[in-house]
């Protein structure tokens, strides 16, 4: 594994009331998991709100630190972690978020999944995720990692099992920088 190619976990938690929701109902501090290939981690994707103000308006999104959901929730906590990759990975993995970003109006939240995966149901839906899902996946398809369970399993507490993750950072996003 080559030291140059790093991409970043964050582990996050916004106190919004979706976020509050999940917490109460999965007993851990973060409910939400985004990826980022900058250090500064000012771009993020997952899944989640396309627009800050609106739940019902969901799927893949693209977020910065300076955007209006994180000047709006300035107060979200955070966990950064640091990977190492290697070049082929880091590659495959920039592809695969392009190829989404590219065709994201295909892409949906699945609502439907929360349910049914808090009752351990194994079902998945074409092109609806949640940003454990979906982050998840994304590891295994570009060979980063393979989890012990299947992805649309995976809850943002799974995470912090990564062989070689490193924890870079803990506090508030807004406040996280590296100059």
């Amino acid at each position: 594994m080559s030291d140059d190619y790093k991409i970043y976990i964050l582990q996050m938690y916004s106190k919004t009331i979706p976020s509050r929701i999940i917490r109460l109902l999965t007993h851990y501090k973060y409910t939400h998991i985004a990826i980022s290939f900058d250090k500064n981690c000012n771009t993020i994707y997952s899944f989640g709100r396309k627009k800050f103000d609106s739940i019902l308006n969901a799927g893949f999104s693209i977020e910065n630190k300076r955007g209006k959901f994180y000047r709006k929730f300035k107060e979200t906590l955070c966990r950064i972690y640091e990977l190492n990759v290697s070049k082929e990975q880091y590659i495959k993995l920039k592809k695969a978020i392009t190829s989404v970003k590219l065709e994201s109006s295909k892409y949906k939240y699945d609502y439907i999944g929360i349910v049914v995966r808090y009752f351990k149901i194994p079902i998945s839906f074409r092109n609806k995720y949640v940003c454990s899902y979906f982050i998840a996946e994304l590891l295994e398809k570009t060979g980063v990692y393979k989890f012990k369970k299947e992805s649309y399993f995976i809850e943002p507490k799974d995470f912090e099992k990564l062989d070689n993750l490193k924890l870079i950072y803990t506090g508030k996003y807004v406040n996280y920088s590296v100059n």
